[in-house]
């Protein structure tokens, strides 16, 4: 497992378990020949796979990711919107904790999906997973258009959206993976702008289009027909940019216990763990705290839109200075940053102080999501393992999505003791962010970068 804080010195450590030059498709990662078909029977100590690290095709496969983070993750990291207007009208009689459950098991279904599909991008290639479940997604949405019921809402945006948001994203990620490996980083970073950017436009959508027509809406149905109709589009230019990568993997168990067997991986998994189940609190709860201290529905909805702002700028920044500071030591501090964040939220209440605190929150956990995939693809020892083992570590931390919210929203209350919620988020998230610590002292004990 890595221990050198540099993109290059990781690289060389990983060196004795990698193939010499690019895996040919269709043959295992033992038996990779090179082109003059001169059998190679074991790599030289020094020899490294050539990663592209740019080129047209690679940065198209950024985009590519790019859009369906932006279809999947931006219509996951909405659901604030949903549950405020589900409270007012359809689910009225529900209490917060039970409407927070469709959300957090839209957050599991996602994150549990990737177990799957990530090993099936690492042999199969991406499109064979990307372009099915594409049409998943896009029906789902149509169907919640129809949905008035609760467990109709569970069906249909809880299970079926989040489980072909899954499908989707972690294929997409892992095959940036495979582009880059000095920028690794960098790229996966600005890939995952575009949840940020769902995250920010979806909100804005459906608090102008979900009123009725006479208050200049076009009511909950059409407003998530055109969520639906913006999905199908970013789909239909991931489905053509993204392209499988250099390294195909076609033996061996999908599922890989043996990296939970390093350190810097298990313990990256508990933090991230216990991180993410905190991490959720603001992007479901912010809006109706805002409203509980006097700030109106409409300025309150918004707020969720500020909150993915502000993790877009965190998103692009964590990537950039990730090349210079090591991605590792950005990810352990917004963890941090988060934690001590959420402490402070305790104490604001008026509505410039929600918006600066959402920019904030939202640049910390924006960093967090951008860059954890790369730090674990990093404990990868090949290109050709990268899918397992984003897709182990969103499996298990989607427990934690699945249980973060509804905790949060039992400590919460009828009664609206936010207090209680913060706490405990914020509790967790401190948690996470020693352990994370842990970790990073684990893939480089003696570097201060990395």
């Amino acid at each position: 497992m890595p221990s050198s804080s540099t993109s290059s010195t990781a690289a060389d450590e990983h060196a004795p378990q990698l193939a010499a030059g690019p895996v040919l498709l269709g043959e295992t990662d033992a038996d990779a020949k090179p082109a003059d078909t001169v059998e190679q029977k074991e790599p030289p100590p020094e020899a490294l796979p050539e990663f592209p690290e740019g080129g047209t095709r690679a940065w198209l496969v950024v985009l590519g990711c790019w859009c369906t983070s932006f279809a999947s993750f931006g219509i996951v990291n909405s659901f604030g919107v949903y549950e405020t207007y589900y409270l007012e009208t359809f689910l009225a009689d529900y209490s917060p904790s039970t409407v927070a459950w469709i959300g957090s098991i839209q957050a599991f279904a996602q994150f549990s999906a990737t177990l799957l599909s990530g090993p099936l991008s690492d042999r199969y290639g991406p499109l064979v997973v990307i372009w099915p479940f594409s049409v998943l997604l896009v029906v789902a949405v149509m169907l919640t258009s129809l949905c008035t019921q609760f467990y109709q809402f569970l069906l249909c945006q809880g299970i079926l959206l989040g489980t072909a948001c899954g499908l989707i994203f972690a294929p997409s990620l892992s095959v940036v993976g495979h582009y880059f490996f000095r920028r690794r980083a960098m790229a996966m970073a600005y890939a995952s702008t575009g949840s940020t950017i769902g995250g920010t436009l979806f909100p804005v959508v459906l608090t102008r289009l979900i009123p009725d027509v006479d208050a200049g809406g076009v009511g909950f149905a059409w407003a998530q027909r055109a969520t639906g109709f913006i999905c199908l589009f970013l789909l239909l230019i991931a489905a053509v940019t993204i392209r499988p990568g250099p390294f195909r993997r076609t033996g061996g168990s999908l599922i890989l216990l043996e990296a939970f067997a390093s350190p810097a991986y298990s313990l990256q998994v508990l933090g991230l763990f216990l991180v993410v189940l905190g991490f959720f609190t603001p992007y479901f709860y912010v809006a109706a705290y805002a409203q509980a201290h006097g700030v109106s529905t409409g300025l309150a909805s918004y707020l969720f839109a500020v909150v993915n702002a502000g993790s877009f700028a965190g998103r692009v920044l964590g990537g950039t200075f990730a090349q210079h500071v090591g991605q590792f030591n950005v990810v352990t501090l917004a963890c941090y940053a988060s934690a001590v964040l959420l402490f402070a939220w305790l104490s604001i209440t008026s509505t410039a102080g929600l918006v600066v605190f959402c920019v904030l929150y939202g640049a910390s956990s924006g960093i967090i999501i951008a860059l954890m995939m790369s730090t674990v693809a990093h404990c990868a020892p090949r290109p050709t393992q990268i899918g397992a083992y984003i897709g182990q570590l969103t499996f298990i931390i989607g427990f934690a999505g699945l249980a973060g919210a509804p905790i949060t929203g039992a400590l919460i209350g009828n009664e609206g003791d936010y207090a209680r919620g913060i706490i405990f988020s914020a509790s967790v998230i401190m948690a996470g962010a020693i352990v994370f610590t842990v970790a990073r002292y684990y893939y480089a004990k003696d570097k201060w970068i990395a």
